[in-house]
């Protein structure tokens, strides 16, 4: 089966914009991510885009595209409206095909039962009054709007149908290129190709391409297997479902949907998964921001705001400078071979070797500061991190700044002193047990679990191995 997949730049600076996601160099990171995955499992995997995105894909990051195909320059159309470039890639196929947009990943190929099927699409949608019914209900406020009889019969249903096109094709070419041609009358007769619309608040993307492919389906009677067996509602596609990068391996489908993109963890997740995967093409998106890095582009300019800290910053950084940066990737790659850790079973876990970062410092006089510093603080690190109580952990890093800063409580900062030595899981949670006395304070399991992912997730202690004594 050939996979298609579209890119219009829709008249944006792709190194400026950042399509929705937290950053520009994370939009590539995910188109990245989704070629290279396809090509590790298919073999004709073909891009349809203009010559902005040639340049990036082609030129810049050599992505193992079998064939880029410059399909969309000056495309006459709102850049809103960015699904329309997407139906024209599928009007376009002459053999069965499945297209995956650039926000899915498919660690593994679809199963046969799904590739030979009719029709193909990620999963069935259960529309909502709050999220699609509201969304038909604008669409509908339109007295302009031009509608088939079967489309208008789906927006006024009590359940909007839908079909979610992250992944969408088959092998009823005729029946696509009907749906094809229905949206694009559509889109023709309400004037939404118009570079410049009366009407800009409304998105008309999820009707002409997802609810009209439905109700479509309806209509003709024909049957649609989706690569999820489940349906989910219009605003439940969940972090735990569809963008917890430590299922990778495990999982048939990611999809970094709507404003999972702009998530911090979501897109720190992903650079591992990029760089533990792809080392090259990680490299390769990261040389294309290199004003975004102060080791790789030296064009930060740092806050000067609390003077003894930023001493203490500034004094690290100065030390940070002499570490090569080869070290500091190779340390980067380290922090990628935690996962497998996370999704093992209690009993298993104990047998994983961890130790802290060799760079690791920590500013203890925090736990001073007034409570207007601390919270100015936390809004400046993490705004999601609760207590007043807390010390600051620092590393060096290859990207951005040139350090991270983390805010750690008192357990983590336990735990990153006794793995100062390497230690077993299993020894770690035997000197806790040892060191900490009180009853009242002993951590559960469960917070020594969640503390260990934390420093993990922020590359404060590393997965170095495996006991054999296990």
């Amino acid at each position: 089966m050939r996979v298609v997949q579209t890119f219009w730049s829709g008249g944006k600076d792709p190194l400026i914009d950042s399509f929705g996601w937290s950053s520009p160099q994370h939009h590539f990171m995910s188109w990245a991510l989704s070629c290279l995955t396809l090509r590790q499992n298919y073999d004709e995997v073909f891009l349809y885009t203009d010559s902005v995105g040639y340049a990036i894909f082609a030129e810049q990051l050599s992505l193992p595209y079998s064939k880029i195909i410059i399909q969309y320059d000056n495309l006459d159309c709102y850049p809103t409206h960015w699904a329309y470039s997407k139906l024209l890639t599928y009007s376009l196929q002459d053999k069965p095909f499945v297209h995956v947009d650039g926000d899915v990943y498919l660690p593994k190929r679809l199963k046969p039962a799904i590739e030979s099927a009719e029709l193909i699409a990620q999963n069935w949608e259960i529309g909502t009054a709050e999220c699609y019914g509201d969304m038909m209900r604008k669409i509908k406020e339109r007295t302009s709007t031009v509608l088939p009889h079967f489309l208008n019969n789906a927006i006024t249903a009590d359940s909007i149908p839908s079909y979610n096109a992250g992944v969408i094709g088959g092998n009823d070419l005729e029946f696509i290129k009907e749906y094809c041609n229905h949206a694009f009358q559509f889109i023709e007769k309400n004037s939404l190709r118009n570079p410049n619309p009366k009407e800009t608040g409304v998105n008309h993307n999820i009707l002409f391409e997802q609810v009209l492919f439905a109700a479509l389906v309806k209509e003709k009677g024909r049957r649609v297997t989706t690569v999820l067996d489940h349906s989910i509602g219009d605003n439940k596609y969940s972090y735990a479902e569809f963008c917890d990068f430590y299922r990778f391996e495990n999982t048939d489908l990611m999809h970094i949907i709507g404003g999972h993109k702009k998530n911090h963890r979501v897109c720190e997740l992903l650079e591992r998964i990029l760089l533990n995967k792809y080392p090259e093409y990680y490299s390769k998106i990261i040389d294309l921001f290199k004003d975004s890095h102060k080791r790789i582009g030296k064009k930060y300019v740092s806050d000067n705001s609390y003077h003894d800290y930023h001493t203490f910053l500034e004094d690290l950084s100065l030390q940070w400078e002499k570490i090569d940066n080869e070290e500091l990737l190779n340390l980067e790659k380290m922090s990628t071979h935690y996962f497998k850790f996370i999704q093992e079973k209690e009993r298993k876990k104990l047998r994983y070797k961890l130790q802290s970062n060799p760079y690791l410092e920590i500013y203890e006089d925090s736990k001073e500061w007034p409570k207007e510093t601390k919270e100015l603080i936390r809004s400046k690190i993490n705004s999601e991190f609760k207590s007043d109580r807390f010390d600051i952990a620092c590393i060096p890093t290859l990207l951005n700044k040139g350090y991270k800063e983390v805010l750690i409580d008192d357990l983590s900062y336990n735990i990153l002193v006794m793995l100062e030595t390497e230690l077993t899981f299993n020894s770690l949670l035997d000197k806790l047990d040892l060191y900490i006395d009180n009853a009242n304070d002993k951590p559960t399991d469960w917070a020594v679990d969640r503390a260990v992912e934390y420093l993990l997730y922020h590359k404060l202690i590393y997965v170095t191995g495996e006991s054999s004594n296990y």
